[in-house]
């Protein structure tokens, strides 16, 4: 990758009865980013003719301009200006289908392929059809892909786009959100998802959104944004006005956590075969199910009588399940285990504890202690430390199924990907090290997942709910214990809007690079 410049171009929104305008907005912000000297140029999702097109055939219409035609306007702008650029279209199809695309243009205003839309969000479904592959473009100053909107919620799309060499990911996207005042608008994709994505994948991402309504309900939030691969947001735009972002991208090398694609693959097999979907039909009575989890941020120094001292207060406090943020231990530290497994069997609920040791066995343990057993996870993602073979297994606990994390296992999305279709309704992380992405990593992994995680670390501690919601957050630095209450009928819906489902939806078979 070469220093270049990016421009975003974050037009108005409009109804697909007003499409003339809606063009001729697009125009002008086409031409702003020429003038600014861009080399690279996104449009928003469906900036043609509109994202809600009420029907599958909006070329129909007679105010509607062919797609062929406007087409050739945005090719007209990329040549003019001799930039790339990255086209939010509703393309039509032959057989009478719709896609949402992402359509690429040269800067000789040559068509150099497209983007469709992979995970279709709510009433997309209703005239699109969804795209099966990860296309990578070589500018010649940078590899870029592209993604459009509810894409980014699902972690195999970006993933699959950097593993097939892309440097930038551009975001086509129609951010909706919703606000009392429409300068603060904002969406869980521009907070947390997106600045994920980067910093996971460490690649730069662009986002192109637009701002206004269309069809009287749908609010779109702007903050078109530029994030660098370290997960920082360098220029957000702001929600209620029309602005082209112009931002100069240069290289940037970050470490991401090595991959370990031999453990990943349930993320290929069919939804229908994995465990989560027996785990889904299993009869449930929400009233019964809320329970409490707490998280304990870590001293620093293992100590097995101070944390049973702990676990048993909590325990009076009714929390089910007590996660400890990790700790630092000598070797044959396990054999402090029993002080704990007696509190446990007294006291009842669950413990998990992390530990790692530091020298010729370097290595990092996540330890899940029930009633009934103790179960010991090494960490099988990081630096420095000897690895552990397998993925942890899901235990059944009072607060639902339990699967955990160790380390740096929270920073690569396939282990808590892998851990949900195994049937986890709570991950447990126990984490070391402090790092400013974490709580936008237990919100993600929440989310994108639709389960819990309760995850703790030095100095401080965190639940997120299956919506990304922050249930419980400890003020760092104070060692304070912070509860929440977790039910796993919640963990158990899986759809993030009506007929967009994280585990139904996914495409297994066109994530053949993650395997690899």
């Amino acid at each position: 990758m070469q220093p270049f410049r990016i421009a975003l171009c974050q037009v108005r929104a409009g109804d697909i009865e007003e499409p003339e305008r809606n063009l001729q907005n697009i125009l002008r912000a086409l031409d702003a980013a020429g003038e600014a000297g861009a080399q690279l140029v996104v449009l928003p999702e469906c900036s043609y003719p509109a994202y809600y097109l009420k029907n599958a055939s909006p070329y129909e219409r007679a105010d509607v301009r062919d797609f062929e035609e406007v087409s050739a306007l945005f090719a007209d702008a990329a040549r003019r200006h001799g930039y790339w650029l990255a086209a939010g279209m509703a393309v039509p199809h032959s057989h009478g289908k719709l896609t949402n695309s992402a359509v690429v243009f040269g800067p000789d205003g040559e068509g150099r392929g497209r983007y469709d839309k992979s995970f279709l969000w709510h009433f997309d479904s209703n005239w699109f059809e969804r795209g099966r592959e990860f296309p990578v473009w070589d500018a010649g100053f940078a590899r870029f892909g592209a993604l459009i909107c509810a894409d980014g919620r699902q972690p195999e799309i970006a993933r699959s786009l950097a593993l097939h060499g892309a440097e930038v990911i551009l975001d086509l996207t129609a951010w909706v959100s919703s606000g009392r005042e429409s300068a603060q608008l904002s969406n869980t994709q521009c907070e947390y998802f997106m600045p994920v994505r980067a910093f996971e994948n460490g690649v730069w991402v662009a986002a192109a959104d637009k701002w206004g309504t269309e069809a009287g309900s749908i609010v779109y939030a702007g903050r078109s944004l530029v994030i660098d691969p370290s997960g920082v947001t360098r220029v957000c735009a702001p929600s209620d006005e029309e602005s082209v972002v112009v931002y100069d991208l240069e290289p940037m090398v970050v470490g991401i956590v090595p991959r370990r694609p031999a453990l990943y693959r349930t993320l290929g097999e069919p939804a229908v075969g994995q465990p989560t979907m027996k785990v889904l039909s299993e009869p449930l009575v929400p009233a019964l199910a809320n329970r409490r989890v707490a998280v304990v941020p870590s001293n620093g120094t293992f100590n097995a009588s101070t944390i049973a001292a702990r676990y048993r207060e909590l325990r009076a406090q009714d929390a089910d399940l007590v996660v400890f943020g990790g700790e630092d231990g000598p070797e044959g530290w396990q054999v402090e285990l029993p002080a704990l497994e007696a509190a446990v069997r007294e006291a009842g609920g669950a413990l998990v504890l992390g530990v790692a040791t530091t020298g010729c066995s370097a290595h990092q343990s996540t330890v899940l202690i029930t009633p009934e057993a103790t179960i010991e996870h090494n960490a099988t993602h990081g630096r420095g430390i000897q690895l552990g073979a397998a993925p942890s297994p899901v235990v059944p606990t009072p607060v639902g199924n339990v699967a955990l994390m160790c380390g740096d296992e929270g920073f690569v999305p396939e282990v808590a990907r892998g851990l949900m279709l195994a049937g986890a309704d709570l991950v447990a992380w126990a984490a070391f090290r402090p790092h400013p992405m974490l709580d936008a990593i237990v919100r993600t992994r929440a989310d994108e997942n639709r389960i819990f995680v309760a995850a703790a670390w030095e100095d401080a501690a965190v639940v997120a709910g299956p919506t990304g919601a922050l249930l419980a957050v400890s003020p760092r630095g104070s060692a304070v214990a912070m509860t929440a209450t977790v039910n796993k009928a919640l963990s158990r819906m899986k759809e993030m809007a009506p007929g967009t489902d994280v585990v139904r939806n996914r495409l297994p078979e066109a994530y053949g690079a993650l395997l690899r």
